[in-house]
């Protein structure tokens, strides 16, 4: 079970980085949502050990770092027709 935390402590927060900057097409917008989001989670004690939560912290980074790698939160009138 404790596998199970550690594969989603690495794709989830990165995914829902990458999520959020589509949303609101802000990438700092999306990064401080993540951020409550999980500090919330954390603070409702959700988490079984503190390793999730440093696993979760880098992934944040790395979807931060995945936003600017493909430009996602830049938005043209163009790509959408």
């Amino acid at each position: 079970m404790d596998l199970y935390w550690y594969m989603m402590a690495m794709v989830v927060p990165a995914t829902t980085v990458v999520v959020f900057t589509r949303l609101t097409r802000n990438k700092y917008v999306a990064v401080m949502l993540t951020f409550i989001l999980f500090g919330a989670s954390i603070y409702r004690g959700f988490y079984p050990s503190e390793w999730v939560i440093y696993i979760d912290s880098a992934s944040i980074f790395a979807g931060y770092i995945i936003v600017e790698i493909f430009e996602l939160d830049n938005f043209n009138k163009e790509d959408e027709e």
